[in-house]
């Protein structure tokens, strides 16, 4: 579809998934944690493997220093990988497992709400 001179497009599918990935990797990220410690590079396939190919996370760094910064995660001591290779391993903190919990809450009651305008429920 072609627009008129000064007219914008609608904003992209797409664009709507990279915003939902953005918005919900500090809750996977912390999910995976409270499951059991990580290392950095083991974050992008357990995601990309559990989501069955649907998330990916290209640079988890960022969003682990902002983690770490806020004391949801804390470094390990090193541990040796499955690979052989010497690496810094992360846990979550108790305040990280109270801000997952905080999140999951409003994850459910968000995406509740979504599926309940999609499935055309009335509020009693």
């Amino acid at each position: 579809m072609r627009h008129s001179k000064g007219e914008q497009s609608a904003p992209r599918a797409n664009s709507l998934e990279d915003n939902l990935k953005k918005a919900l990797t500090e809750l996977l990220i912390l999910f995976l944690f409270s499951e059991e410690e990580h290392y950095i590079g083991e974050l992008a396939p357990l995601l990309h493997a559990r989501s069955h190919g649907v998330l990916t996370i290209v640079f988890p760094y960022a969003a682990i220093y902002r983690l770490t910064q806020a004391d949801y995660l804390a470094e390990t001591k090193k541990k040796t990988a499955p690979d052989g290779r010497l690496r810094q391993y992360y846990h979550i903190t108790k305040k990280g497992r109270a801000h997952l919990q905080d999140l999951l809450a409003t994850y459910r009651t968000f995406f509740q709400g979504i599926d309940d305008i999609l499935s055309g429920k009335e509020a009693l």
